[in-house]
């Protein structure tokens, strides 16, 4: 494969969507800090802003993906890697300034990683590995976008939105739903290692006419 068309395959729209969202994590860590260390500022709601930005852009890519038919096993890595990404910088940063627990990033980095070897384990005799769907997945990953949020929205407001004790329970909430996807994970796992016949088999290249991506 060219590098021209390794970039063909990654310079999509919906592809330079996601590619946004790492673009703006780390304006968006920045505001954070000087939100929270000069509260009367409007680096909360610059961080806000952010905040909003990125998340249009994980509504966005997907739809865009299948608007204009390209859908991807490429795409979808870097949607969920772009994701993981933003979302452990985002709560590393918290965590460092006392507004989160350490053990919540620490328990969706456990449970995405399983996920991520997982699906290159059960895939692996496929042409292309690639990341499997998941439902409780699917759902924590939104619900860690929205506690991010909440702590955002605390540092562009200071304090007066949500509650410390409901963002204690979210938390805990959370970290309980990463264990429990981490660990329906690993049971996969376990499971497709006892019995091989479990893992995805391999599949025939696809008619050429039929691409998800130009």
């Amino acid at each position: 494969m060219t590098p021209s068309h390794i970039f063909s395959r990654l310079l999509t729209a919906p592809n330079v969507l996601t590619l946004l969202r790492p673009v703006c994590t780390g304006p968006f860590v920045l505001l954070c800090g000087r939100a929270y260390t000069m509260p009367d500022s409007l680096a909360g709601w610059g961080a806000l802003g952010v905040f909003l930005v990125i998340v249009a852009t994980d509504l966005l890519d997907g739809w865009l993906a299948r608007r204009r038919r390209q859908e991807s096993a490429l795409g979808r890595t870097l949607d969920h890697g772009c994701d993981v990404l933003f979302i452990l910088t985002a709560l590393g940063s918290f965590v460092h300034r006392g507004l989160v627990p350490w053990w919540l990033p620490s328990a969706i980095a456990w449970s995405f990683a399983l996920y991520v070897f997982d699906s290159w384990w059960r895939t692996a005799t496929q042409p292309q590995p690639r990341l499997l769907t998941s439902r409780l997945g699917h759902i924590g990953g939104m619900l860690y976008y929205v506690v991010v949020g909440m702590v955002t929205c605390n540092l562009a407001i200071g304090n007066a939105l949500v509650a410390e004790q409901v963002l204690s329970g979210c938390f805990t909430a959370l970290a309980l739903l990463a264990l429990v996807s981490g660990t329906e994970r690993l049971g996969h796992l376990v499971r497709t290692w006892r019995h091989p016949s479990r893992v995805v088999p391999a599949v025939r290249t696809p008619n050429p006419t039929r691409r998800s991506t130009p």
